[in-house]
């Protein structure tokens, strides 16, 4: 079991804001942009092709 040195408090909220959230994720490439480094042009394709169908 978890236990805390502080407890929060009774009204205090343990999630971020979502502006705190928005600021901390990380930013998606623009769309075309490939995300899978070192993939040769065949094995785009074919990824693409798996996950197409």
């Amino acid at each position: 079991m978890f236990t805390s040195d502080s407890d929060p408090e009774p009204n205090e909220h343990l999630e971020l804001p979502v502006e705190e959230l928005l600021r901390r994720a990380p930013i998606h490439p623009p769309y075309g942009v490939d995300v899978i480094d070192d993939l040769t042009p065949e094995e785009a394709d074919a990824f693409i092709a798996a996950v197409s169908s």
